[in-house]
């Protein structure tokens, strides 16, 4: 698990991170991907740690989640362990929401690294 306490510069990068976990209930891990290959230059160095974090941690679910679509028992592997892992990113992203606000430690748990 990494542990992050964001410093922010202003409030515009508390509002990117805010958008981004919102974003990832709908697209995955798209929002992050946005942040850590072009908005790196316009945020700060502690909201783009969260994004990349945050981008390995969604990247491991979806690896996850594609790897048991692949054979017809793993499709209904895929519907349970799927929906568990889309409410487990959402108990993440509500958790994490919740520690911007209150500005306390942010909490991502990353197993593997890929950026």
């Amino acid at each position: 698990m990494k542990r992050f306490i964001a410093e922010f510069k202003d409030d515009k990068d508390r509002i990117i991170l805010i958008l981004m976990l919102i974003g990832s209930l709908f697209t995955f891990c798209l929002p992050s991907v946005i942040i850590v290959f072009l908005l790196k230059d316009f945020v700060s160095e502690s909201t783009y740690n969260i994004s990349k974090a945050f981008f390995n941690f969604e990247l491991l679910l979806l690896l996850i989640t594609l790897a048991f679509a692949i054979p017809v028992i793993g499709w209904m592997l895929a519907l349970i362990f799927g929906t568990a892992l889309v409410l487990f990113n959402i108990i993440i992203i509500a958790i994490d929401l919740y520690a911007i606000s209150a500005k306390k430690e942010i909490i991502v748990p990353v197993l593997f690294e890929f950026l």
